[in-house]
Formats: structure tokens, sequence, C-alpha cells
């Protein structure tokens, strides 16, 4: 059953843009907030599960871990479908690479050096850095893993920290300041410490589990 953990929360994993999305929202009350999260992770299951249903329906067990790889090459609408579904994949990563960046971006400018004077250049430097090292990383792993189930086995069990700890934090914390009823705050308040405990689980037994199976297949 925990094998499949690390796969779905690596389907889910969208949490990363969360803070960013909420920041530019012009309504920022927690229950839009709310609708806005539920509705997106509804329209996530539906289409994940639609799609893995035909996949099935259509291929058996034969099916590839990517679905389009199981069609002909020379189908038309196959061949749209995958173009699309680089496009995706190529408007997805700029702005994951941002947000990763930035976080990286702000510990260097916070703990960098005392003589070092904070500039635009400086700035601009740094940015280029991270950017271009990020990207490197990012290739490396493209071109040298050849299962990228391996990769998704060991973050997608990373990624339960992002699902269930960091939102259960954010909502204990939300609860601090938001103008709810006592009631309806501290069953909230149970209900993120439920998220962070079964973070911890889950991260803790697929992270470890994904992490001998790799270092079984390398010995």
């Amino acid at each position: 059953m925990f094998t499949v953990v690390p796969t779905i929360c690596f389907g889910f994993q969208c949490h990363e843009a969360s803070v960013a999305i909420y920041s530019s929202m012009r309504n920022r009350k927690l229950s839009h907030w709310i609708l806005i999260s539920v509705l997106s992770m509804i329209a996530c299951l539906l289409i994940y599960s639609i799609t893995g249903m035909y996949g099935y329906l259509t291929f058996g067990t034969d099916v590839a871990a990517d679905i389009l790889m199981s069609y002909p090459d020379n189908e038309v609408l196959i061949i749209i479908g995958r173009l699309l579904f680089g496009i995706s994949i190529i408007t997805i990563y700029p702005i994951i690479l941002h947000l990763g960046r930035s976080v990286i971006q702000e510990l260097c400018v916070r703990y960098r050096p005392q003589d070092v004077v904070l500039t635009a250049a400086y700035e601009k430097r740094l940015r280029v850095l991270l950017t271009t090292c990020w990207v490197l990383v990012t290739m490396g792993i493209a071109m040298f893993v050849p299962d990228i189930s391996e990769v998704i086995s060991l973050i997608g069990g990373i990624s339960a920290f992002f699902i269930f700890i960091f939102p259960g934090l954010c909502l204990v914390c939300a609860m601090q300041t938001e103008p709810v009823s006592l009631r309806l705050r501290w069953c909230l308040i149970v209900w993120g410490a439920v998220a962070i405990l079964c973070g911890v689980f889950i991260f803790g037994q697929s992270t470890a589990t994904a992490a001998m199976e790799l270092i079984e297949r390398l010995i």
C-alpha cells in the first residue's frame, strides 16, 4: 500500500506554488483560499483518475508508465498530445525554478559575508549563478537517470513534507490570527496536527523505503 504513496504525493505536489498564488490573490480570505484549493485538488483527482482508468482499460497491465508512450507514434492526436505535454512542462519549469531559486537566493543574501555589499549587480550575479546551477543539475538528472520512477519514488516521499507537514503547520499558525469561532478554530488546529503527524510518518516511511531500494539497485 505504502509503495504507491510517493507517486501519489509526487502527482499532487503543487504546494510550492501555493504561497506565491495566495499572495497574488485579490481576495485572501481563508474560506476563499480553501475553496480554491479544494476545487483544484478535485480537478487534479478527476483528470488523473480518468487518464489512469482509460490507460488501464485500453492496454491493461501492459500500459507504460507514461501513457502516451503506449500509443503508436504515427497518430496525429498522440503527436499533438505529446507536443502539448511538452509545452506544459516547459511553461511549468520556470515557475518551479523561480520559487526554488527565490528561497535559496534569500538564504544566500541573508548569510552572505559581512564585507559583501548588497547591490543590484550582486543580486543579478547571484540570480544568474543559481539559475545556471539549477538548470545544469536538472539536465544532469534528465540525461543520466534512465528510470524516472526511481526519482519519483525518492522525491515523492520527500514531497510529503510539503503536502502534509507544511500545510498543517500553516493551518495551525493561521488559526492564531484568523477571526473564526472557537469551535472551528480548535477543529482546524486538530486537523492541522493530524496532517503533521501523517506527514511525518509518510515522509519517514516512504523516503526510507525509496532510499533503500535505490541503494540496493546501485549495489
